[in-house]
């Protein structure tokens, strides 16, 4: 790790975290990032991820909401639609598995953070710019 490049490295390795720790490292990531795009002293290849660390972010963080939204809201209009309407042992079986649906396919948006890290990582040893990929975010 060289010397211009600490903070980025930092910034990265903060992202990482961001899954374990309630999005709380994310945030302090992309708050010193904002702050160092802000200087302006980085550079067009530190900039370049620097801004890739903030989209990241917040796809990520809009996504992680969006399927939280849809797992509680789709799970409790099934158990409501059981308990007062329509008694079906089929309805509250499809309730019942709706938070592990969410949790298997937050598990594989987690991953794809971890490799767009992981790639990012890899462009800044190599001294590139972060890409901007043209395949769908998550």
């Amino acid at each position: 790790m060289n010397k211009p490049h600490k903070g980025i490295w930092t910034a990265y390795i903060l992202s990482c975290f961001t899954p374990f720790t309630c999005l709380i490292s994310g945030v302090i990531a992309i708050v010193y990032a904002g702050y160092r795009l802000d200087k302006g002293e980085d550079g067009e290849v530190m900039d370049s991820h620097y801004y890739g660390l903030i989209r990241t972010f917040f796809l990520n963080l809009t996504f992680f909401v969006v399927l939280i939204v849809t797992v509680a809201t789709s799970n409790g209009v099934l158990k409501g639609i059981n308990d007062y309407w329509y008694r079906s042992h089929v309805i509250d079986d499809i309730a019942f598995y709706i938070p592990y649906i969410g949790m298997f396919i937050a598990a594989i948006a987690i991953v794809i953070w971890f490799v767009r890290m992981f790639q990012g990582m890899k462009l800044l040893n190599e001294n590139k710019p972060f890409e901007r990929f043209t395949r769908p975010d998550l």
